[in-house]
């Protein structure tokens, strides 16, 4: 340092003590600029907040991004298909008698599907076998029968070669396992499900004479087999292979 203040001595000839306080005064109004400087930097840090001020915004905008969110609808959904438990039915013949003789013709008739009011004819004598149960929502026996049936079918595939059809029937609002659509939902019943009346013509005319209830009507409308009761898993197993034995041959 006293070689350097020699030097600019012998060059400038100005006072060595002038210049050091020449650098002083400079130093020090460096440091008053930095210390500014630093003060509004501090300041800017102190509008943006805190860190924990910054934490409690983070969790006050997760707070409000989950309200959001749970104020966001929900997509459209499709509307739901409607169900009906009771529909009109229109029997197109003569009703058969409970323990119907074999052979008796089984009447035509016209009911609604549960998920449709436009009724559909059905005709025995169409050329189709035709497997049918009538079941009760209310009847411990049917369901018991109704998923174990559904089972059987998944299992082993619904065939091609005949028909099968369930009558929703003897339906009572207010009885257990009411709505029975729902039921046979549920269950997930594979086939055709038709509505009968609130006064069961359906069921009369065919020959009802308990629940569960299955008629096996061949191609020309003839009643084959009838049975009241709860089915086995075989004992259904051998409805269908009757039936199937029955059927028009495809080619």
């Amino acid at each position: 340092m006293i070689e350097i203040e020699e030097e600019i001595e012998n060059t400038s000839g100005v006072s060595p003590r002038l210049i050091l306080g020449s650098f002083i005064v400079v130093a020090v109004g460096l440091a008053v600029v930095l210390g500014l400087l630093l003060s509004d930097g501090d300041n800017d840090s102190t509008t943006s907040g805190s860190p924990v001020a910054t934490e409690e915004v983070a969790e006050e905008t997760i707070e409000r991004t989950g309200e959001e969110s749970v104020s966001t609808p929900e997509p459209v959904q499709s509307v739901s298909e409607e169900f009906w438990e009771t529909g009109s039915v229109e029997i197109l013949g003569d009703p058969i008698p409970v323990n119907a003789d074999i052979g008796a013709a089984a009447p035509a008739f016209k009911a609604q599907p549960n998920n449709s009011g436009d009724p559909i004819m059905i005709d025995p004598a169409d050329g189709t076998v035709r497997l049918i149960g009538f079941f009760a929502h209310w009847c411990p026996h049917c369901q018991r029968e109704v998923p174990r049936v559904s089972q059987w079918l998944a299992e082993n595939g619904v065939p091609e070669e005949i028909e099968i059809i369930a009558i929703s029937t003897a339906v009572r609002e207010g009885a257990p396992n009411y709505p029975p659509s729902e039921w046979f939902i549920n269950e997930n019943w594979p086939t055709q499900i038709l509505i009968d009346s609130e006064e069961s013509e359906l069921a009369t005319a065919y020959g009802l004479g308990g629940f569960p209830y299955w008629i096996l009507v061949d191609a020309t409308g003839a009643v084959i087999h009838q049975s009241s009761g709860e089915l086995t898993e075989e004992q259904f197993g051998y409805l269908v292979d009757l039936a199937i034995s029955i059927a028009p041959q495809i080619t």
